[in-house]
């Protein structure tokens, strides 16, 4: 037991008990249970106070330190989301088109209750490319579902989020994504709000993109090199647009085609008549020159001439009112070859003249060229051509040289490859290996494939520098320069300038063609304007750029027959007798 403390008061003066003195009554077992709790709570009130600091400092760190705002991942992004339109995918495997999971933004108008006026202006705010107006009669529009938006960004979602109203919903989507952007905007075209094709590819294949990939017959490369030279040639020479195609000529797959000017599908909402248009496949239009080959061709398949012969054009041709003349002639007999080296209208005509326009329209439809193209693409061109009633010597004539006759560069590119790869014509396709199987057609001989090929060989090289870099390469083809229709009436000056190439001419892979609207003529081209100046080098550039991606080797000698050497020296001899 504790002896008891007393405690005496003095007159003005307190004297205070000791700490010890309430416990002194009690027992020791009890006052060693106190001092446990006394030490527990310590321990726990400690405790407390380091926690609530580590969490302070913590949400101090996070909302004032290191502040960012929330971004909320759309629940849709999950591995298992099933998209409903599959890839778009060239002969490599690059995705040119493809489907992300997204969210639609819609709400409930029957559940909106208070300030709808209030509520619309706090969407637009959060969503600023919304219409406040549009937005209000949606709210007011009764019934329980309206979209707001559809294909929400992250970004759109998080501030959508932080509106808290009750009455807005997200439902799972996909949106189509073009990672080419706009390098393949005419030939893989584009889709509308709800998913579904309405241009190009996208559109012809709408039903089997719900199942399966689609494995195309273009290269991204290639297609890169075709649209970064017709780009840069239209800016050089100031034309309004242009078109551009490689294709195989064994298979007629088409490996690159483009169409300036051209639009990014996922980011274009409103685009010019210029803009949507596909030069390539859907316009037609009179080739001018080019179309020689053609009548060449004809001649020498039917046995009407050979490539030794001799035609005067010293003169130009009078056909009923008609005058035909060269541009820039030669004014002297031309052999075959240098008909097409100079490119002779005098000449071409004479050898229409020589198989008659029944031949020619005989021919002509061998090509393709009275029928639209069965293509896989929905932007197809037709064909203007006179009605074979109508088919006149003058007819004849304007056709042998390119007018007359409007096709699409398509047309004109798988016809030249039937020229140069033995004979042989198959329908363009832009599906990899889509012509596998598929019957092709023999539309000239081999023979004359291989009377032509020299001859276009000539065209390009004699007068083609050593150190070209296409040189190497045995690149054959042809020019053509047609005056554009206004009004119904030819204007002079204003051309459509056309090339098409093919290499290597020893043995025929690719074809490339190149056409200008309205390029205009320039310092550095001593203000001509015709397709030699300007599709010719573009077209030359592209070879120059895809043949070492092919695996083109140099060509160290192209031997030539006889016939087209001795044109060549023809033109040399005739050639140095003019700078004397």
């Amino acid at each position: 037991m504790f002896k008891r403390k007393e405690t005496f008061y003095y007159p003005g003066q307190e004297i205070e008990q000791t700490a010890m003195d309430k416990y002194r009554c009690l027992d020791g077992a009890t006052m060693v249970a106190l001092k446990k709790a006394r030490a527990r709570i310590s321990f726990i009130l400690y405790a407390l106070t380091i926690g609530f600091g580590v969490i302070i400092g913590k949400l101090f760190y996070l909302t004032v330190m290191n502040y960012e705002p929330r971004q909320f991942v759309p629940s849709v992004l999950k591995t298992d989301f099933e998209l409903g339109r599959k890839n778009i995918i060239d002969r490599h495997g690059h995705i040119l088109a493809t489907s992300l999971p997204t969210v639609d933004l819609s709400v409930n108008p029957a559940m909106v209750k208070g300030d709808k006026e209030e509520v619309a202006a706090n969407i637009v705010k959060a969503l600023p490319d919304l219409k406040y107006d549009e937005v209000l009669h949606r709210l007011n529009s009764g019934g329980t579902f309206r979209y707001i938006k559809r294909n929400l960004t992250p970004a759109e979602r998080n501030a959508v989020n932080w509106l808290g109203y009750y009455f807005l919903s997200e439902t799972p989507g996909e949106k189509r994504a073009y990672p080419q952007r706009n390098l393949f905007s005419h030939l893989v075209g584009s889709v509308d709000i709800d998913g579904q094709g309405v241009a190009g590819l996208e559109r012809a294949y709408n039903t089997q993109l719900a199942e399966r990939d689609i494995e195309l017959s273009v290269d991204l490369s290639i297609q890169e090199a075709a649209r970064s030279a017709l780009d840069k040639g239209i800016a050089k020479y100031e034309a309004v647009g242009g078109a551009a195609i490689v294709m195989d000529v064994n298979t007629a797959e088409v490996l690159a085609m483009v169409s300036l000017p051209d639009y990014t599908p996922n980011l274009s909402l409103k685009l010019t008549p210029e803009q949507q248009f596909n030069k390539a496949s859907l316009g037609i239009y009179e080739f001018g020159s080019v179309f020689k080959l053609f009548n060449t061709a004809m001649a020498l398949e039917y046995k009407d001439i050979t490539p030794w012969d001799v035609f005067d054009a010293s003169e130009p041709i009078k056909i009923g009112r008609k005058r035909i003349e060269d541009y820039r002639g030669q004014e002297r007999p031309l052999m075959v070859p240098e008909i097409l080296m100079h490119s002779s209208n005098i000449g071409t005509v004479q050898i229409a003249q020589k198989s008659g326009y029944k031949k020619q329209q005989e021919f002509l439809k061998r090509f393709g060229f009275y029928n639209a193209l069965p293509i896989e693409l929905p932007e197809r061109g037709g064909v203007l051509v006179p009605a074979d009633k109508k088919w006149a010597d003058i007819t004849s004539a304007n056709v042998a040289f390119g007018y007359g006759i409007s096709v699409s560069p398509l047309h004109l590119i798988s016809g030249v490859s039937a020229l140069v790869n033995g004979g042989y014509y198959r329908v363009p396709t832009f599906l990899k290996g889509g012509n596998d199987g598929k019957p092709e057609v023999q539309v000239i001989s081999q023979k004359t494939s291989e009377q032509m090929r020299p001859m276009m060989w000539a065209v390009v090289n004699w007068d083609l520098k050593k150190n070209h870099p296409v040189a190497k390469y045995a690149v054959g083809g042809k020019t053509g320069s047609a005056n554009l229709i206004e009004n119904g009436k030819y204007v002079k000056g204003k051309l459509r300038t056309t090339f098409v190439g093919v290499f290597p001419m020893n043995a025929p892979k690719y074809a490339v063609l190149v056409v200008l609207e309205d390029p205009k003529g320039i310092k550095e081209t001593w203000n001509f304007n015709t397709a030699g100046w300007n599709a010719k080098p573009i077209a030359l550039e592209i070879i120059a750029s895809i043949a070492p991606h092919f695996g083109i080797q140099p060509i160290e000698t192209y031997k030539l027959p006889a016939y087209v050497q001795k044109a060549i020296d023809i033109t040399n001899e005739a050639k140095k007798k003019k700078k004397r």
